[in-house]
């Protein structure tokens, strides 16, 4: 099997024998230098030897500038410090010492009033992306039997990170529904509308991230989810299976609570699952694992592990997960910053555990 059919058997519950990597990575703000395969600024050979360097069967279509997303205008930048403005308004900075932070200064929306007049950006503006190399790229990783991922906006992640602060949108979410569902109706348009043209492009699978609880509960209440999130959540997953593709939602948190409501929206795999947001992948897999592909489980901390307890750990994650398959295995953020040997041995060793196969 090429790694792509690998992945597509296991997303109809299939079993193959080998438990396919899915784009497992670095975190991004990790260092593998003398690691990692030198980029040569091609992104096809770029991806492929990334991809071949973590054995993934997936291959990124948003690396390098490709994929649809919003633009961002550099304002500064300094070995210290990064501060960029999103064509929306909103401006971020990150620095960098003592560790990494990232931080809104400024955002276009800050009443209920401006979230009624703001306009959003277009996705579908001639400009943003060049289809046919989008195309040319898609075709090119399917031709080398990789599975094609792209990412499209959260409409939660979106509402906070380009248009208005966290605690305007959760505090309008409770009293000022309007505005909370005009910024909610931009973010999901864009979202949408980005990924249909993706999916027009032949991409495998459509890739986005909102988080929706910290490791304690969920950041608002099923009820506030199901009236302003899971409608969109419901038409992205339409939108995809009508084009043969699959979604996949990444969220951080303690979701037990909305599982229900994600696997009846239609996503098809759910991601991190796993220790750090208190998250059993046993209770998991038994209660939702025939009905969604269960993707991490692999604690942050195994920098932390020395390489006994990290091969247990490991061991015992897999363990969990192949049963009944729909599974894929990965750190929950990516793999952290360890030292160059404990990270090759982190590969070694998932790639062994993975060699056995579902049960």
């Amino acid at each position: 099997m090429t790694p792509r059919e690998q992945i597509i058997a296991v997303l109809r519950g299939e079993q193959p024998d080998i438990i396919p990597s899915y784009r497992e990575c670095p975190m991004d703000v990790t260092v593998f230098d003398g690691l990692l395969p030198e980029l040569t600024g091609d992104m096809v050979k770029d991806q492929l030897a990334f991809a071949k360097f973590f054995d993934n069967c997936v291959c990124d279509i948003n690396v390098n500038g490709q994929g649809i997303g919003l633009t961002v205008e550099e304002i500064s930048r300094t070995p210290d410090e990064y501060i960029y403005r999103f064509e929306t308004g909103a401006v971020w900075r990150e620095s960098y010492e003592p560790v990494f932070c990232r931080e809104a200064l400024s955002y276009p929306i800050n009443s209920p009033e401006d979230a009624l007049s703001f306009k959003m950006p277009d996705a579908r503006l001639p400009g943003r992306f060049v289809r046919d190399e989008l195309i040319a790229v898609v075709n090119a990783f399917h031709d080398a039997g990789y599975f094609v991922e792209a990412d499209a906006m959260g409409a939660w992640y979106g509402t906070y990170y380009f248009l208005t602060s966290f605690e305007n949108i959760l505090m309008w979410m409770a009293v000022e529904p309007d505005a909370a569902h005009a910024v909610f109706d931009m973010t999901s348009k864009f979202s949408l509308d980005s990924a249909r043209q993706l999916l027009e492009a032949g991409v495998d699978c459509i890739a986005t991230a909102s988080d929706l609880g910290s490791g304690n509960g969920l950041l608002f209440s099923r009820d506030m989810f199901a009236e302003y999130v899971l409608p969109w959540l419901r038409e992205l997953a339409c939108l995809c299976h009508s084009y043969g593709a699959y979604l996949h939602l990444h969220s951080h948190g303690h979701i037990e609570a909305l599982m229900d409501d994600i696997v009846g929206a239609g996503v098809d795999i759910i991601n991190p699952i796993g220790p750090s947001d208190h998250n059993d992948l046993n209770m998991f897999k038994k209660k939702w694992g025939d009905k969604i592909t269960i993707y991490g489980g692999i604690d942050t901390k195994i920098h932390q592990m020395t390489d006994e307890q990290m091969a247990e750990h490991i061991r015992q994650v897999v363990q969990t997960g192949r049963v009944g398959g729909r599974f894929f295995p990965r750190t929950e953020s990516g793999i952290p910053m360890m030292p160059l040997d404990k990270t090759r041995r982190y590969i070694e060793l998932l790639q062994k555990e993975r060699r056995h196969g579902y049960c």
